[in-house]
């Protein structure tokens, strides 16, 4: 079972450890104190989402012996006025480079994204999450193969 912990570590910055000992810096924003040195909690959310994602792309890749060479991943978020200021709409694009099959690609990010990603499947009940992907091939690096979006 996951464990995780926080500790206050002075001003406005927290310690979060996974059960691992695992650290992580956060703090608040520079706007509401914060000093700029640690992550804010929401940043670390989208970067929560773009690892979950990224991890079962990559699995599934591997697993249907396409050539991955890279992924990068850019999140966006948009966060409500009111409280909660949970976010109210998240795109995600993720840029895949490789021998790859367009096809299984689009399965994969697909299935990803609709039903193995927990934290997107989270997100999807309280954000309007849309997803992107581009794929360019080894040979063809600077020239996108294909885009589509979600």
């Amino acid at each position: 079972m996951p464990k995780a912990s926080v500790t206050w570590n002075g001003d406005l910055k927290l310690v979060g450890r996974d059960q691992f000992g695992h650290e992580v810096l956060m703090e608040a924003h520079k706007r509401y104190g914060g000093s700029g040195e640690g992550t804010t909690p929401m940043d670390l959310f989208l970067m929560a989402l773009g690892g979950c994602a990224s991890l079962d792309i990559i699995t599934m890749l591997k697993s249907r012996n396409q050539g991955l060479a890279s992924l990068d991943v850019e999140l966006d978020g948009i966060r409500r006025e009111e409280h909660p200021r949970f976010f109210s709409k998240i795109s995600i694009k993720f840029k895949l480079k490789g021998a790859l099959d367009d096809n299984v690609v689009d399965r994969v990010v697909r299935l990803t994204m609709t039903k193995l990603c927990p934290i997107a499947a989270i997100l999807a009940n309280i954000s309007e999450l849309k997803w992107s992907y581009e794929i360019s091939k080894v040979d063809q690096l600077e020239q996108p193969l294909k885009t589509q979006s979600f």
